[in-house]
């Protein structure tokens, strides 16, 4: 879509938050949506092994696990936009749901009227899976992506988005 609202002439990803089934889990659940195509599906073309994983942002942590309700923190506090640069974890395996298994990390860009994943990468930290300051390296260590190319949101969208994700949270 071509971006009248911030009067750049560029052409804007879309990105939207449905509820859906994926391969691994049970229920539906809240799934983000790039230009209509699940984000798993797009990473799916890195590598076939990140099919089926799901957003950071689902509230299924651990909340008897001081480790995770770090990880949830830390990702929730990545999530809110700031002017500069922030790496978000945003797909975890839905059979662990933690940063001990395959973390995908996205670099976020706020623009002011714009918000920009400019990257994609696998965490490749290595930690012992009870470390409660894990989520401060996380992003430290990352194998990017070439094949993927950045997207480019309208800053309202991405932020609705954000907020049907923290509308089903507890912090």
């Amino acid at each position: 879509m071509k971006c009248e609202n911030c009067g750049s002439g560029k052409f804007m990803d879309s990105i939207e938050v449905k509820n859906e089934n994926t391969p691994y889990c049970c229920n539906e659940h809240l799934c983000i949506f790039i230009n209509g195509i699940r984000l798993d599906i797009i990473l799916s073309d890195v590598d076939e092994n990140y099919f089926g994983l799901v957003p950071s942002l689902l509230n299924w942590y651990d909340e008897s696990s001081l480790s995770s309700i770090k990880e949830k923190q830390y990702i929730w506090s990545q999530a809110k936009l700031e002017s500069g640069i922030k790496i978000l974890p945003i797909l975890l395996c839905p059979d662990d749901f933690d940063f001990s298994c395959t973390t995908i990390v996205v670099e976020v860009i706020d623009n002011n009227k714009t918000v920009s994943w400019s990257r994609f990468g696998v965490d490749i930290t290595e930690f012992s899976a009870d470390e409660v300051d894990l989520p401060k390296y996380i992003g430290k260590k990352v194998n990017w992506f070439t094949k993927i190319k950045p997207f480019v949101f309208l800053k309202n969208e991405y932020s609705d988005c954000i907020k049907l994700f923290e509308a089903n949270l507890s912090l």
